[in-house]
């Protein structure tokens, strides 16, 4: 801006300093200067001179008030996004709830697979001489708990067995759980068989035995063996020795 123009803006300014109306005015495009009394007396400033100084000012207050507007614009904006924000964070929490749902429930399908090994020890032999084609209880070992009406129990059972009688008869030892085999099928699983060899009177064998319990439900269960044969005598544990049945739960086996 020239000299010219810089004394015109001061003259402006020392109007507003005397005129109240000048607010009115400046926030009015239709109000310039054609509406102001100038009086060049004294001064070397022409109308002209004013005028465009009047202009440039207004000009730049448009640009202030569509600064100012271009920022409510931003602001409105930004709240919108916030309010996005906020709903997002409001999903975020429901999903967090269910996501922890989720982990207890993981959480606890882990603890059934990582459950502790359960010990059943014993001392005590068994024998009987009441054997016939079907299965009679020969003895209770011991009792173990379950923890989860979902899992399986995995039973291993390690011992001695005999036979006494004639040559090709047998003992047939199982591995029951609250009296029941470890499946539904004719005969089921958990067996150990011992023979009376030809031109013997008995038949002896250590043996381990694993059965596999899909259907036992959560709580107090009893650990049993039950004989079968066709052999004068039929004998567990004969001398008395440490005996173990160890107990595992793990996922169900369908």
């Amino acid at each position: 801006m020239n000299s010219k123009l810089v004394s015109a803006a001061w003259v402006v300014l020392g109007v507003a300093v005397a005129v109240p109306a000048t607010g009115w005015f400046l926030t009015s495009s239709a109000r310039e200067a054609s509406r102001l009394a100038f009086r060049p007396d004294g001064t070397d400033l022409k109308a002209t001179d004013v005028d465009n100084a009047l202009r440039e000012l207004s000009q730049k207050l448009k640009q202030v008030e569509s600064s100012q507007a271009a920022m409510q614009g931003v602001a409105v904006v930004q709240d919108a996004a916030l309010g996005d924000v906020r709903s997002q964070v409001a999903k975020v929490g429901l999903s967090e709830d269910e996501t922890q749902g989720r982990i207890k429930t993981l959480e606890g399908r882990i603890s059934e697979v990582a459950a502790p090994r359960r010990r059943i020890e014993y001392t005590d032999g068994s024998e009987t001489s009441s054997v016939a084609a079907s299965y009679v209880l020969l003895r209770n070992i011991g009792s173990f708990s379950k923890a989860s009406p979902h899992s399986t129990a995995l039973l291993t059972w390690n011992t001695h067995v005999d036979a006494m009688g004639e040559p090709g008869t047998f003992c047939d030892f199982q591995l029951r759980v609250d009296g029941k085999p470890d499946t539904d099928r004719d005969g089921g699983g958990g067996r150990a068989v011992v023979y009376v060899p030809p031109s013997s009177t008995g038949g002896s064998s250590p043996v381990t035995v694993a059965a596999l319990f899909g259907r036992v439900g959560a709580g107090s269960h009893t650990a049993s063996v039950w004989v079968r044969g066709t052999a004068r005598e039929c004998m567990e544990n004969y001398g008395n020795f440490p005996r173990t049945i160890i107990v595992e739960e793990g996922p169900r086996a369908e």
